[in-house]
């Protein structure tokens, strides 16, 4: 059992590495978590739904690795099960990073059960754990049956969600991190290949302040503002408009014609599927619970209710195409179930709403 100082320590511990990892961009906004063990039977977790950059050590909850019960105000992150899962396999796992990041999470989309790689001339394998919905015992479970199967692995890619990094300590576990991000982005690039820079890039973006549209850039083409207008006619939800032409979106924009969820982040904020316009002249498809709207060799909208929503959308869009390119040149990939897709949007729908009006 760890002394009240070496906990309180854990606490700082696990608030610098989410810090870290936003700063490296293997996390972005409140997507991922971060548990270290106290004993046997316990470890802190990042709570649910706050944000990293507004943690405070007291706000950890002590989860039980037995049971999933928890001590403290700050309920603990939906992942808390695959964390257990972790440390009852693991008896070297002292620390847990799980992210989203972005070439592991594309890996986990080809339907592959492992990720051969080298690191310093020595072969290691990145095992891949079966698809289950986020939250559930199903995935806790399969990410148990890989770790235990792989016992020389300390990373491993949950398939068409996201990655899991462990070790003794925090450095340990963001070393593997990064070691994963490096061996899937090669891969990635190399056996897909698909040589595409993930991040976003603003084209004609607006908002809405007292009723009226306001755009970012004083030279937004008329046709672009046409789009625009119409976007928040048929969405009175929206407030702000991303508008994301970064290269793997635009990418997608002239060469797909449907984008079928291949992630879970992109089911649970974009929506069960985007249909892309094949030419200039077909009508763009404005959907009321679909938050991306293409232009045909133009990029996509990106919806939210405010900037920061909006921005999500166009971050989780440009990993999804970076997927999609990949998938389609490496001519195999899972895609997620339509049902699973409304499932995951509208648990993330209710969910988020009620982290909102709590906020407020």
């Amino acid at each position: 059992m760890k002394t009240k100082e070496e906990i309180s320590k854990l606490r700082e511990d696990i608030i610098d590495v989410a810090l870290t990892l936003l700063e490296q961009k293997l996390i972005v906004r409140t997507w991922g978590n971060i548990s270290a063990r106290i004993d046997d039977d316990h470890y802190l977790i990042t709570p649910s739904g706050i944000k990293y950059e507004n943690l405070t050590p007291e706000m950890l909850p002590i989860v039980s690795i037995k049971d999933g019960s928890f001590e403290g105000e700050y309920k603990p992150s939906s992942e808390y099960m695959v964390h257990s899962a972790v440390y009852k396999a693991r008896t070297d796992a002292e620390f847990i990073i799980h992210t989203h990041q972005t070439y592991a999470t594309c890996v986990g989309a080809l339907g592959k059960s492992k990720l051969k790689a080298e690191h310093k001339e020595k072969k290691i394998i990145f095992p891949v754990a079966d698809y289950a919905l986020p939250g559930t015992k199903k995935l806790a479970d399969n990410v148990y049956t890989a770790i235990q199967k792989n016992t020389d692995a300390k990373s491993l890619i949950m398939s068409n969600h996201g990655a899991l990094s462990f070790g003794r300590t925090p450095d340990d576990a963001i070393n593997e991190a990064f070691k994963l991000e490096k061996a899937s982005k090669n891969y990635i690039f190399n056996i897909c290949r698909t040589e595409i820079e993930f991040g976003i890039e603003d084209g004609y973006s607006s908002y809405i302040e007292n009723g009226e549209i306001k755009y970012i850039d004083k030279d937004t083409p008329e046709r672009v503002k046409i789009i625009h207008k119409a976007i928040y006619a048929k969405r009175p939800d929206i407030h702000y408009i991303f508008h994301n032409k970064s290269e793997a979106v635009m990418t997608l924009s002239r060469r797909a014609n449907h984008m079928k969820p291949l992630l879970d982040d992109f089911a649970q904020i974009i929506g069960t599927g985007v249909r892309i316009p094949t030419s200039p002249s077909q009508k763009l498809q404005i959907k009321k619970k679909i938050n991306v709207v293409f232009g045909y060799n133009d990029g996509a909208y990106c919806l939210g209710a405010n900037e920061d929503e909006a921005r999500a959308c166009a971050i989780v869009l440009d990993k999804g195409c970076i997927a999609h390119v990949a998938v389609t040149r490496f001519g195999v990939g899972r895609f997620l179930s339509y049902f699973d897709c409304a499932k995951m949007n509208s648990n993330y729908r209710k969910n988020y709403s009620m982290l909102a009006n709590i906020e407020k």
